[in-house]
C-alpha cells in the first residue's frame, strides 16, 4: 500500500454523515418524525370520533352521581327520618305486609334495617322479570311497619342519570357494551398520552398553558395540557368502569398478577348454597336469621345489608362494614342456611389477598369517594366532578382539532 493510498479516505469515510436532527431522532428526542407516532395518532384520531358522544356522556353522568348521596339526601332526607320508640312489629311482619300490598313484587333485601333513626329500605324485584336493574325501593318505619317511601330506582333525573351511566339505559346489555366503550377509552387516553410526549427538550413547555392570540393554538393546547394533567385520573376511572363490566375476568387477572390464588379469591365472591331440606321445610325467621348474622358479623357492626333468600338454593346473607373507613373498602360478609341457621360461609377484607384488597378500592377510586367523609373527602370528590368533565372537554377540542386540520379545508375544496 502506497503512502498516498494509506493517508486518502476510505469510501466509508466519503459516504454522507447522517445530520445531527437525524442522530437525534427518536422517541426520547424528537417523536413527531416516527412513523409509530403518526400510526398512534391514527389510532387516537378515529377512537376519539367514534367515542366522542360515549364519553361525553359517560363523563357528564358519572360528574353528577360523585355527589349522588348528597342529593339524595336533599331530596329524601326529611321522609326517611324517624323517630325511635318501642317496636310494634317484627321485622318479618313488616316485610310481609308491603308484599301484601304490592302483589307481582318479591322481597330481594334489606338495607338500614337495624339503624335507629333512618328508615328502612326494602328492595324488591318484579316477579315476572326478576333480571331487571330497575328496582323497587320502599323505606318504611323500622318500628311500627308504616310505608314512609315508595319509588323506582330510575324514577327521577338522577335515576336516569344511574340508569344512563351503569347501564346506558339497556339494562345488563348495556352494562356489557359501556365496558367494551371503555375498553376503547382506555386506549384513547394511552394513545393521548404517548402523543403528548414532546420531546425530553420540549416536555416542560407542553405542561403548562400559554397565552395565544390564535384561538386554534388555544384549543389545542387545551386538549393537550388539560388531556395530560387528567391522565392518570382518567386512566384509573376508566379502568375501574371496564372492571364493573368484566369483573370475573378482570378481577381474576389483577388477583394473579398480584400472586393471589384464584381459587381462594372465589372463597370470598361466589355465594355459598343453601343445603338440601326435604319440601316444605319452613325458612329460618328472619329476626332470628338476622341475630345469628350479627353473631357471625361481630367485631363488624351489625348487618348493615340483608339478603333474603327467594329461590331455592338461596341463603341468608349479610355485609356489615367497618366503621371509620372508605366506603366499601373494609367489610365483613356472613351466610347462613336459611332453613337451620348454620354458617356456610365468613369472608372478611382483613383476611383477603392484597390483589382483592386493591378490587375492593375500585368503587371508591370510580367515585371519588376515597378521600373519607370530611373536608378532603370533599375536595376530592369536587376535583372528581372535574375529572368527569374533562372527556367532554376533550372531545369538543378533538374534533375542533379534526375540523381545522381535515374536514374545513376539505370543505372549502369541495367549495
Amino acid at each position: 500500500m502506497s503512502l498516498v493510498q494509506s493517508i486518502s479516505p476510505s469510501k466509508e469515510s466519503n459516504a454522507p454523515q447522517p445530520s445531527a436532527s437525524r442522530r437525534h431522532a427518536g422517541w426520547w428526542h424528537a417523536p413527531q418524525r416516527l412513523r409509530l407516532r403518526r400510526a398512534i395518532f391514527q389510532v387516537h384520531l378515529w377512537l376519539g370520533v367514534i367515542l366522542t358522544l360515549y364519553s361525553i356522556v359517560i363523563g357528564l353522568s358519572g360528574s353528577v352521581l360523585v355527589f349522588r348521596k348528597e342529593i339524595e339526601d336533599h331530596l329524601y332526607g326529611r321522609q326517611l327520618q324517624v323517630q325511635p320508640t318501642v317496636r310494634q312489629v317484627t321485622l318479618a311482619d313488616a316485610v310481609q305486609r308491603i308484599e301484601r300490598d304490592r302483589s307481582g313484587w318479591m322481597s330481594v333485601g334489606l338495607r338500614d334495617f337495624q339503624s335507629q333513626d333512618h328508615a328502612a329500605m326494602l328492595l324488591m324485584r318484579l316477579t315476572a322479570n326478576p333480571a331487571s336493574t330497575n328496582i323497587r325501593y320502599v323505606y318504611f318505619n323500622p318500628y311500627t311497619g308504616q310505608v314512609v317511601l315508595d319509588r323506582m330506582r330510575y324514577d327521577n333525573l338522577l335515576g336516569w342519570m344511574t340508569n344512563l351511566h351503569y347501564y346506558l339505559l339497556s339494562g345488563r346489555l348495556g352494562l356489557t357494551v359501556s365496558g367494551w366503550m371503555a375498553v376503547g377509552l382506555l386506549l384513547l387516553c394511552v394513545s393521548g398520552v404517548l402523543l403528548w410526549w414532546p420531546g425530553v427538550s420540549r416536555w416542560m413547555a407542553a405542561v403548562v398553558l400559554h397565552r395565544r392570540s390564535n384561538w386554534k393554538r388555544i384549543n389545542w393546547d387545551l386538549h393537550s395540557v388539560v388531556g395530560f394533567w387528567s391522565s392518570a385520573a382518567l386512566l384509573g376511572v376508566t379502568f375501574t368502569g371496564v372492571y364493573f363490566a368484566f369483573a370475573l375476568p378482570i378481577g381474576g387477572a389483577i388477583v394473579v398478577a398480584t400472586g393471589g390464588s384464584i381459587q381462594q379469591a372465589m372463597q370470598y365472591v361466589a355465594s355459598p348454597k343453601a343445603r338440601p331440606a326435604a319440601p316444605g321445610t319452613p325458612l329460618l325467621p328472619m329476626d332470628r336469621a338476622v341475630a345469628i348474622l350479627n353473631r357471625e358479623l361481630s367485631p363488624a357492626p351489625p348487618a348493615q345489608y340483608l339478603q333474603l333468600p327467594t329461590r331455592p338454593g338461596d341463603v341468608y346473607g349479610a355485609i356489615s362494614y367497618y366503621p371509620h373507613t372508605i366506603e366499601y373498602t373494609q367489610m365483613r360478609r356472613v351466610a347462613v342456611d336459611p332453613h337451620g341457621g348454620a354458617v356456610l360461609a365468613v369472608a372478611d377484607t382483613h383476611q383477603m389477598q392484597f390483589g382483592m384488597h386493591v378490587i375492593q378500592y375500585f368503587h371508591a377510586f370510580h367515585f371519588g369517594t376515597f378521600g373519607g367523609a370530611g373536608p378532603l373527602g370533599i375536595v376530592v370528590r369536587v376535583v372528581w366532578v372535574f375529572v368527569g368533565l374533562t372527556p367532554a372537554m376533550l372531545a369538543v377540542t378533538g374534533l375542533l382539532m379534526y375540523w381545522n386540520r381535515k374536514l374545513h379545508p376539505a370543505w372549502k375544496r369541495l367549495q
